[in-house]
C-alpha cells in the first residue's frame, strides 16, 4: 500500500473509529444501587438506554497497557500537598506519553493555574449500538465458615452488545508544547521519532485493548473487530457515528455500507488516506465493504491492517 510522505508534518489529524462485540460484560460500572452494580448508560431521544464506557475509563486502560505491557513510563500521580486530597500528574509532556497525549491541568493549592494542556487525543469512550435490555446476573458471595448462615446476595448488570469506540488525534499538536503547558519561559517539542513512537504506542494499545470492571467474573475481549483509520487534512471527524452494524446474519455482522459510504464521499476532500480493516469471517457483507476501496481508500483484513500500521515508516 503506497504511503504519502511526511504524514506527521502535512496532515492535521487521525480519526479512529472501531466496533467490538462483547458478551455478558460489565466494562464500566456506574456504581451501585442497593445491591445492584449498574452499568454506565446514556438515554437517546427515543428513550432507549445505551451502555457506555467512559472516555476516562478507556484512557485509564490504555495507560495500564503502556505501563504494564509495553513498559512505557507514564506520568506519576500524587497528592498535590501533604494535606490535600487532590491528586495530579507530573504534567511533563516532554517525558511522559500520557501527559502529551491525554493532557492535564495543574493548579496550586490556592487555586492558581500553574500549567494546563488540552489532550491531543480525544475520545468519547465506547457506546453500544443496541439498547440495553435490562440483563442482570444474580450472584451470591457465600460464607464458607457459616454455610447455613447469611450470605451476601448481589446483582450485576451485564450486556451482550456491539460497542463503538473512537479516538481523534491532533497531529500538529502531538509532541509540541506552548510555554503555558510547560510553565516555563518557552515552549518545546520532542523529536520526530518520539512523535512517531507515541502514535504507534497509541495504535498498539487500541489494537490490543482489554480491561474493564468485574473482569474476574465477566471477562470479555474488547479489541477492535472492525476499524476505520482516517488520516485527515483538517481537524474534522469524518466517520463519527457512521460506522454501524444494523443486524446479524449467519452469525455475522452486517455493516451499513451506504451510511459509511455517504460520510466518506461527503468529506472526500478532507481525507488523505482511509483504511478500513476487519475480521473477514465476522462481517457478512465484507465484499460490499471492499467496493469502497479506491486510490486513497484501502480495505484490508484486520491482520494486514495491523501489520501495515505497525511498520516503522507508516507515519514517516
Amino acid at each position: 500500500m503506497p504511503r504519502g510522505k511526511n504524514k506527521l508534518n502535512n496532515s492535521k489529524a487521525i480519526e479512529i473509529v472501531y466496533l467490538t462485540g462483547v458478551e455478558g460484560a460489565n466494562l464500566n460500572s456506574a456504581g451501585t444501587e442497593g445491591v445492584i452494580s449498574v452499568l454506565k448508560k446514556t438515554t437517546d431521544i427515543s428513550g432507549d438506554e445505551f451502555v457506555r464506557v467512559s472516555g476516562q475509563s478507556v484512557k485509564y486502560q490504555i495507560r495500564q497497557i503502556w505501563k504494564d505491557e509495553l513498559h512505557i513510563p507514564i506520568s506519576p500521580v500524587k497528592s498535590r500537598g501533604a494535606t490535600e486530597k487532590v491528586i495530579i500528574s507530573e504534567g511533563n509532556p516532554v517525558k511522559y506519553i500520557d501527559d502529551d497525549l491525554f493532557g492535564y491541568m495543574i493548579a496550586t493549592a490556592g487555586g492558581k493555574l500553574e500549567k494546563k494542556r488540552t489532550g491531543v487525543v480525544r475520545t468519547n469512550g465506547m457506546i453500544s449500538l443496541f439498547p440495553f435490555k435490562g440483563d442482570r446476573d444474580f450472584a451470591v458471595r457465600y460464607d464458607p465458615n457459616n454455610p447455613a448462615g447469611k450470605h451476601n446476595i448481589y446483582e450485576v448488570e451485564v450486556t451482550t452488545n456491539v460497542m463503538r469506540g473512537n479516538f481523534f488525534v491532533e497531529l500538529d499538536r502531538l509532541g509540541v508544547f506552548e510555554k503555558t503547558e510547560l510553565a516555563g519561559e518557552k515552549g518545546g517539542e520532542v523529536p520526530k521519532k518520539t512523535k512517531e513512537a507515541r502514535i504507534q504506542a497509541l495504535f498498539d494499545a487500541v489494537f490490543n485493548y482489554s480491561g474493564g470492571a468485574h473482569l474476574s467474573n465477566y471477562f470479555t475481549k474488547a479489541y477492535p473487530e472492525i476499524i476505520t483509520v482516517a488520516i485527515l487534512k483538517r481537524k474534522l471527524p469524518v466517520i463519527g457515528d457512521k460506522l454501524v452494524v444494523t443486524a446479524k446474519k449467519n452469525g455475522k455482522y452486517i455493516i451499513d455500507k451506504n451510511r459509511l459510504k455517504e460520510a466518506i464521499e461527503t468529506f472526500e476532500e478532507n481525507i488523505e488516506v482511509l483504511l478500513i480493516g476487519g475480521f473477514e469471517t465476522v462481517i457478512e457483507n465484507w465484499n460490499e465493504i471492499k467496493e469502497l476501496a479506491n486510490a486513497r481508500r484501502y480495505v484490508l483484513s484486520l491482520k494486514d491492517m495491523r501489520k501495515e500500521i505497525s511498520k516503522k515508516n507508516f507515519f514517516a
